[in-house]
């Protein structure tokens, strides 16, 4: 059975990244890195608004979510399929028609749109984080980098696309170890999975090691679930929803900027936790109600589009406004000039999407379903064709069923 609430919930999480972004264009009571400040260290008003409305516009929560989907989707595709091989080739070829084409066709309006039209201004009032962009000319070299994702500083989301290919490249050996092994070592496993996460919080070091185990979280998601139905009473799931969803989203509210170890691992339990509820479908929790609205849903289908798209359309919007407004202006009305900025990049952003889809993304997900059945036949295995075109969609793989479990999503 499709479970579209997972779905729905790359939506939520995709909106989430968009909304934090626009929270964080402006100084807010000349506190340029307001997203960096404890809740209770807030000095002004505005100021203390916007670090509440990063509570639960917290990309940082949305993008571990993505990862532990991308973990519990991919292996779902992969129980499907023979074990071979072939079926490994065919991963790889559907995860990069999967996340390339529709980021290079994005990086591609992004390079141009800043080459031909951008010219670098520092505006009063704005954060850290806004004036660090597009500082320099874009070069030749720069432009390959980004292409190739040795680099992205060209797209404020590219780092993640980044991590999901890693990962995508060392996932069916960590398939193979999840499903060959017994609950104890799969344990063992992801300890030393954090352990690693561990180091690489403590010396300077790369992203995939500190996201290495979120993704093997949703690997062994299945077994999870089976695990929370015998220990956990179905009166008690409701229950169990809330405060998953509260703590995934006050994690980096609990922990200072410099824990950010302790912050993903909190968030990554919870945000499991949340996804084991909803896939698991037993319950019906009432916040989790806003997943069935078509608009969410919809949005879900869009998310990797919307999610690459939106901060070029955010930063030019950004621009613009910044333009035309006066520095008073914005020092006096943050909190209103980002949420108008949240609404406006929003709706155009969804409506891009709904382009890039339908003219991007959607054919070379199909594409790549066909090219992997010709690598997989090529080498004397024939995939599951019905799944191979279900596995389409979202931050990077997007759908999904259920356990019966079976789906199709991804970052």
């Amino acid at each position: 059975m499709f479970i579209t609430r997972l779905e729905s919930l790359r939506g939520i999480a995709a909106l989430m990244v968009a909304v934090s972004h626009c929270l964080i264009v402006f100084a807010v009571n000349q506190n340029e890195m307001i997203w960096a400040t404890p809740l209770q260290e807030t000095q002004g008003t505005q100021a203390f608004i916007t670090r509440l409305l990063l509570i639960p516009f917290n990309g940082g929560a949305a993008v571990t979510v993505f990862f532990v989907l991308s973990g519990y989707v991919l292996g779902l595709s992969l129980d499907r399929k023979s074990k071979s091989l072939g079926t490994c080739f065919a991963f790889y070829v559907k995860r990069l028609f999967r996340i390339y084409p529709a980021y290079l066709v994005c990086l591609s309006l992004i390079i141009f749109s800043i080459a031909c039209f951008h010219t670098y201004t520092v505006y009063p009032d704005t954060s850290v984080w806004f004036k660090e962009w597009y500082q320099n000319p874009i070069t030749i070299d720069n432009v390959l980098a980004n292409y190739t994702l040795f680099e992205t500083n060209l797209n404020q989301v590219a780092w993640t696309l980044k991590v999901e290919l890693v990962m995508s490249v060392v996932f069916p050996l960590a398939y193979i170890v999840s499903r060959s092994t017994g609950a104890k070592l799969n344990l063992l496993f992801l300890f030393l999975l954090i352990v690693c996460s561990l180091i690489r919080a403590l010396l300077p070091g790369s992203l995939y090691f500190m996201y290495g185990y979120v993704f093997y979280l949703g690997l062994i998601l299945p077994t999870l679930i089976e695990k929370l139905n015998q220990l956990v009473s179905l009166k008690a799931w409701n229950t169990l929803f809330l405060i998953s969803i509260a703590c995934l989203i006050s994690a980096r509210s609990v922990f200072s900027p410099g824990n950010l170890f302790c912050a993903v691992l909190m968030e990554a339990v919870f945000a499991t936790l949340l996804i084991a509820i909803l896939a698991d479908g037993k319950t019906n929790p009432l916040l989790s109600r806003v997943l069935d609205v078509p608009l969410v849903r919809k949005l879900g289908q869009l998310s990797y589009s919307f999610y690459i798209y939106h901060f070029i359309i955010l930063y030019w919007l950004a621009c613009g406004l910044l333009s035309v407004v006066s520095p008073t202006v914005t020092a006096a009305y943050p909190v209103m000039l980002g949420l108008l900025l949240a609404v406006v990049s929003v709706v155009i952003s969804y409506y891009v999407a709904f382009l890039s889809y339908h003219l991007v993304e959607g054919p070379m997900i199909k594409c790549g379903a066909a090219t992997a059945v010709k690598v997989s036949r090529s080498s004397g295995t024939v995939p599951n064709v019905a799944l191979a075109s279900q596995e389409t969609g979202s931050i990077s793989e997007s759908g999904i069923e259920s356990p019966s479990f079976s789906r199709k999503t991804e970052k």
